[in-house]
C-alpha cells in the first residue's frame, strides 16, 4: 500500500530485486570498488538507532566510496535486515534464495549539500549491500553492533558505541559485485540509488545472526 502514499514505490525501478545470474552481464568498465576512511578510532562515538523498522548506524561523512563509481560519495548511514524463526530476512535474493540478513551501507553523492537533497538526483545515492550468511565462528566485527542492541530495543531509542572499522562488516572481495540501477527499499522509495550488491558473503555465527 506504500504506493498510495508515495508514489515512487509504484515504479518501474523499485528494489529490492532478485539477481538473476542466467542474466547478468560481466561488464569490464566496472572498477573494484574503494572505501575510504572506514576504520573509525574507538574514541569516535557513534549513534546506533532503533528507527522501528530497523536498527540504524549514523557514520560520519569522513568515509566515502573513492573508487568503483564515477563520482565520489560519502557514508550517510548503514543498517541491518535480518528474518526470524519463521524464515531468512535479506531484501535482494539471487536466483530467488534469500540469505539470512543483509547490510546496506548508504552514501550520497558529493556534489550535492548532502543526502536530503541528495535522493531526489538520478545519481543521488549509492548503497553498498551485502549478504550474511551462518559461519562456524564469531564475526567480530558485527559485536561492536550486536552487543548494543539490548539497549535499543523501543523505536526511537538510541546508544554511542566506539568507533572500529567500519569495512569490517562488508565483504573482505569488494572487486566482484552486482550493479544496478534501482531505489530506497523502503518509504519515499526515490529511483535515485546506484546499487552495489558483493558476490561474496560475510559470516556470522549462528548466535549472531
Amino acid at each position: 500500500h506504500w504506493n498510495v502514499e508515495y508514489p515512487n514505490c509504484g515504479g518501474n525501478m523499485q528494489s529490492p530485486i532478485n539477481i538473476d545470474m542466467g542474466r547478468t552481464i560481466f561488464s569490464p568498465d566496472l572498477r573494484p570498488i574503494q572505501l575510504s576512511g572506514y576504520s573509525l578510532p574507538a574514541k569516535e562515538k557513534l549513534r546506533l538507532k532503533n528507527n522501528g523498522h530497523t536498527v540504524q548506524l549514523e557514520l560520519p561523512e569522513s568515509l566515502a566510496i573513492t573508487g568503483g563509481y564515477a563520482q565520489q560519495y560519502r557514508a550517510v548511514q548503514l543498517h541491518l535486515h535480518w528474518g526470524s524463526l519463521s524464515g531468512p530476512g535479506s531484501e535482494h535474493t539471487v536466483n530467488g534464495r534469500r540469505f539470512a540478513a543483509e547490510i546496506h551501507v548508504v552514501h550520497y553523492n558529493t556534489k550535492y549539500d548532502g543526502v536530503e537533497e541528495a535522493m531526489i538526483y538520478p545519481d543521488g545515492l549509492a548503497v553498498l549491500g551485502a549478504f550474511l550468511e551462518v559461519g562456524p565462528r564469531e564475526n567480530p566485527y558485527y559485536r561492536e553492533i550486536l552487543d548494543h542492541l539490548y539497549k535499543i530495543q523501543g523505536k526511537g531509542e538510541e546508544v554511542f558505541v566506539p568507533g572500529f572499522d567500519i569495512a569490517g562488516l562488508l565483504p573482505a572481495n569488494l572487486k566482484l559485485y552486482f550493479h544496478y540501477n534501482g531505489s530506497l527499499t523502503t518509504p519515499p522509495c526515490y529511483q535515485t540509488v546506484k546499487w552495489t550488491v558483493f558476490n561474496q558473503t560475510v559470516l556470522l555465527s549462528r548466535d549472531q545472526v
